[in-house]
């Protein structure tokens, strides 16, 4: 469960500091991979707790955000080390691939992706948003029928949404709506309500494919484990081999990693090799000559 400030990057070399923003010297924003890794709000079923994040997750590979969120975005945010289960949700036309994924089977279905967002201004739909309307009196239409026009640099034309409803008025110039996407362009979510006239003032992401914040949605468990998967922010889980076939359509596979260190040894034996040449010994008899 993502909180807010927290940034979805392995690094930030090539962000601006939040102190920086200030005018103050500090350290830079934490990233949510340091979060991770520091075993910070981390929540097991277990009685004895793990200590180090390759004992209690067994991946020593790096992980990969699925679908970044912003700093200022909460909610549901998934990590992977398997980079074919990036591609497949944050790319609608992916094709589905086999456990050792070399075979392709078939093409998959899109993940979709739920979020609330509070946008700026006292916005409202129609009774009946197939019948036509104009988009100067019902905004959130175009997001509905035709998506939005971005620009290239971001992705260009959106897809329509999955789905849009608006769930409440927080205060006469705001609106509290649920949106359900299946793309993943970069801040697509306030980008498409900024191009409608619009903004977003908070952003959370509820749901990716059946998985929420609570694990598996209609997953079957005791009330025991189900309120130990009821995260609050901060913290994070590992998921269960079932909730990621369920809840993504992803069976999970074993990935081979041939440790960093070991490979760099390898490679400085190989360097520290010295083979005879016949031309090296040349060159030195003739120097003696």
């Amino acid at each position: 469960h993502k909180p807010p400030n927290v940034i979805t990057s392995h690094s930030d070399a090539d962000h601006v500091s939040v102190s920086a923003i200030a005018g103050q010297s500090g350290s830079t924003r934490k990233t949510v991979y340091e979060d991770i890794y520091s075993m910070q709000g981390f929540i097991s079923r277990k009685t004895l707790v793990a200590k180090s994040f390759e004992k209690a997750t067994g991946i020593q590979s790096k992980l990969h955000a699925i679908g970044r969120l912003d700093a200022d975005t909460t909610g549901l945010l998934l990590l992977t080390n398997d980079g074919a289960l990036v591609h497949r949700i944050t790319n609608p036309s992916a094709k589905e691939y086999s456990a050792n994924g070399c075979v392709e089977i078939q093409k998959s279905l899109p993940v979709q992706k739920t979020y609330e967002a509070i946008i700026m201004g006292n916005h409202s739909l129609p009774s009946d948003i197939r019948k036509t309307h104009a988009f100067s009196s019902y905004p959130l239409l175009n997001l509905i029928h035709d998506g939005v026009c971005l620009p290239q640099k971001y992705g260009g034309q959106t897809r329509p949404v999955d789905k849009l409803s608006i769930l409440s008025h927080p205060s006469r110039t705001t609106t509290l709506v649920s949106i359900t996407i299946s793309e993943g362009k970069n801040r697509q979510v306030r980008r498409m309500f900024h191009a409608i006239g619009s903004g977003v003032m908070k952003l959370h992401r509820k749901q990716v494919g059946r998985l929420d914040l609570r694990g598996l949605t209609s997953y079957c468990c005791s009330d025991e484990q189900r309120s130990l998967s009821e995260l609050k922010e901060g913290e994070w889980r590992v998921l269960t081999d079932d909730e990621v076939k369920e809840g993504l359509g992803w069976n999970c596979r074993f990935i081979d990693v041939i440790p960093e260190r070991s490979c760099r040894r390898r490679k400085s034996r190989f360097r520290q090799r010295k083979i005879p040449s016949t031309k090296k010994s040349t060159a030195k008899r003739c120097g003696k000559g």
